[in-house]
């Protein structure tokens, strides 16, 4: 877990201050995959990810909240069972597309 949250937290400056696209009414077959762009991480493709279910909506919210700053507080909006890391492995309990509140 403390992978996932270093990677979201890497993730967090690139979603924060910008608008961010919204997860598909599923998980795609093809998971989204973290990856650098402009010396940034962020996932190649947050419409892959799916709703959060309703099984593990306070787990990423946990995760999410993980990244609150005193400014910013972010919520979970997407999750992929098999969303990958920056090496391409899935992490091992999914992943959490984290966008601010607001």
């Amino acid at each position: 877990m403390k992978k996932s949250l270093l990677a979201l937290a890497a993730l967090s400056a690139v979603i924060a201050g910008c608008a961010y696209p919204s997860p598909g009414a599923a998980p795609s077959d093809t998971p989204p995959q973290i990856v650098i762009r402009n010396d940034a991480r962020t996932w190649d493709n947050p419409s892959a990810f799916g709703p959060v279910p309703d099984s593990l909506l306070e787990r990423g919210q946990s995760v999410c909240g993980a990244l609150d700053t005193d400014k910013v507080k972010y919520q979970a909006r997407g999750y992929h069972p098999k969303a990958m890391n920056l090496e391409g492995k899935p992490f091992p309990d999914g992943g959490y597309y984290c966008v601010p509140r607001g």
